[in-house]
């Protein structure tokens, strides 16, 4: 794994740009070629940019022998751009200017879901690359003399770390801290933080972490300790920390009264308050599909995670009135068992679910890439 924000190098290869004129009619035209033999990934993209270099709009993959599609404003000309080293690109938000690295056309932006075409998510880098390709493509049809340009991204690969001058078309990236592949649509992301949507379909990666990470994590340590308590505690902070993350997101996307974004800035460390919000402001079910003896479970097991992080474990006053349990006695040490922090853990898993659901159903999530992953899963099993 690259280490947090570390410069990763260009892809390198090389492309050619031949001139020629046509005897004729005198009119000038050009072909590209590009070249790779490093031993690293390359993924390559073309994109249509006006002479002045500006991006104008990606240009869809053909097959071998089809024909390019003709760009949308005459006169547009055919710019290759490749991927860092990793296969990967760099793309930089243009209204909350958050950085990030995903595949070469990203739809959503991972931090504030700003959604707009592709090509407004080039980064500096690549329109800095577009800009001094197109002012060598200028030069090039403007000359007397037909010719190849080669454009050398093998020199800008070697150039990372370097202190030496950097070549003209230099193009590097950036590792972020939190790398993952979207489990609705599969896509790769690299992202600032460890939260964010998925840059191609818009999913939010707060489920895959509670359930693929935090989760796994608590039960590891609980079988090696048997720390029950410490599980619960771990348990309810996570969840927290889930429900902060979509709250944060709702409050945000959707207009509402500061009383409700107050509260929505606030803890949920009390399960059926947290439940009750969730219904009332956005009508979200977070208890759909679970049983009422399990909801009062999770309700219960909420507040010994207050007496065990704030009491050392005996039962106060506040717990034996708030919680309901006649089990306890007032200072009496709340002993917890394993059993039933898995029992915990399994539940909130499927209360995180109905959560994401309920989020993605208010803000909703692209459908065409995550059909495409489908059909492609599909394929591989005929």
């Amino acid at each position: 794994m690259t280490a947090e924000f570390q410069e990763i190098g260009h892809s390198g290869g090389k492309i050619e740009i031949r001139v020629m004129t046509d005897l004729a009619s005198g009119r000038k035209s050009y072909q590209l070629r590009y070249t790779h033999c490093r031993p690293t990934p390359s993924t390559l993209i073309e994109l249509y940019a006006l002479p002045q270099g500006m991006a104008l709009e990606p240009v869809n993959a053909v097959g071998i022998g089809g024909a390019i599609p003709p760009p949308s404003v005459p006169g547009a000309w055919l710019v290759m751009i490749t991927s860092d080293s990793t296969g990967q690109f760099g793309h930089l938000c243009p209204r909350c200017e958050g950085y990030w690295r995903s595949g070469p056309w990203p739809a959503i932006c991972p931090y504030c879901r700003f959604e707009a075409p592709p090509i407004k998510f080039l980064s500096d880098a690549q329109n800095a690359f577009i800009r001094q390709y197109c002012a060598r493509m200028c030069a090039a049809l403007d000359s007397d003399e037909d010719g190849v340009i080669e454009i050398d991204m093998d020199a800008v690969a070697d150039a990372v770390g370097a202190g030496t001058p950097k070549p003209a078309f230099y193009v590097s990236e950036q590792s972020q801290q939190h790398k993952f592949n979207c489990t609705a649509c599969g896509a790769f992301n690299d992202v600032l933080g460890r939260y964010a949507y998925c840059s191609t379909c818009g999913t939010r990666n707060d489920l895959a972490i509670f359930r693929d990470e935090s989760i796994p994590a608590i039960r590891e340590t609980l079988n090696a300790s048997n720390r029950a308590e410490d599980a619960v505690r771990s348990a309810v902070s996570a969840f927290d920390s889930l429900a902060g993350q979509y709250a944060k997101q709702l409050g945000t996307l959707i207009p509402m009264t500061r009383r409700r974004l107050d509260r929505l800035r606030k803890r949920f460390h009390d399960f059926d308050e947290a439940k009750e919000t969730f219904k009332a402001f956005f009508d979200i079910d977070i208890g759909r599909d679970v049983k009422s003896e399990d909801l009062k479970f999770i309700a219960l097991e909420f507040h010994r995670r207050h007496v065990f992080e704030h009491n050392g474990g005996e039962a106060d006053e506040v717990y034996v009135r708030e919680s309901g349990d006649t089990s306890v006695r007032l200072k009496q040490v709340i002993r917890e068992t394993p059993a039933s922090a898995h029992r915990l853990l399994d539940l909130l898993g499927r209360v995180a679910k109905n959560l994401h659901d309920g989020f993605h159903s208010i803000i909703p999530v692209r459908s065409e890439p995550i059909e495409l992953t489908g059909k492609r899963g599909e394929l591989g099993r005929e």
